[in-house]
């Protein structure tokens, strides 16, 4: 990465065939092709903490603003919109394409998972428990899926909001990642 102490902190395929990823300290969005070439777009708002980063169904990346509680949006001119997430000091984390064509997020501190739409309108559903939730990946049936990592579980969300919890039988597992699996 040519920005030093970049800090990169997710990567996703996007939809030109690049690879793009966000760099949390540079306050920057990376795109590198195949063959290796790397270019960098500055987030607009200083202190964004870009963290995951995802393709949307319209064409653009879509990625996470923890440090200053936004949605941002790529576009592949190299226009950057951002969303301000409605609930103050949310610190949004990770971010993925729903089966729905929206992008939905995992809020870390805000207690919800959120829902934007490609035109950037912002719905958040809250949770049954506090707790933090780190990442969000879409599902092969539709769904999404989300670690919840104080309370131990595996979250489900169906598009239209509807929310269940999966206990995972190890005590203090504290799940964090999570990924859609080839089964």
């Amino acid at each position: 990465v040519p920005t030093p102490v970049s800090a990169p902190q997710g990567i996703a395929p996007g939809p030109d065939g690049s690879l793009w990823f966000t760099e949390f300290n540079a306050n920057q969005i990376g795109r590198i092709t195949i063959s290796g070439s790397v270019t960098e777009r500055p987030v607009p708002t200083a202190g964004g903490g870009p963290m995951r980063i995802a393709a949307g169904s319209d064409g653009n990346v879509w990625f996470t603003e923890r440090g200053k509680n936004k949605i941002g949006r790529l576009t592949p001119g190299g226009g950057i919109a951002e969303f301000p997430i409605p609930t103050a000091n949310a610190y949004p984390e990770g971010i993925t394409a729903g089966a729905d064509g929206n992008l939905w997020f995992a809020e870390n501190s805000g207690q919800n998972i959120g829902r934007i739409t490609t035109a950037g309108v912002i719905t958040e559903f809250p949770l049954p428990e506090t707790t933090r939730v780190f990442d969000i990946v879409g599902g092969p049936d539709g769904n999404l899926w989300f670690t919840e990592f104080d309370n131990n579980k595996i979250g489900r969300i169906t598009p239209a909001g509807v929310i269940t919890e999966f206990l995972i039988p190890t005590s203090g597992a504290g799940p964090y990642g999570i990924t859609s699996g080839p089964d």
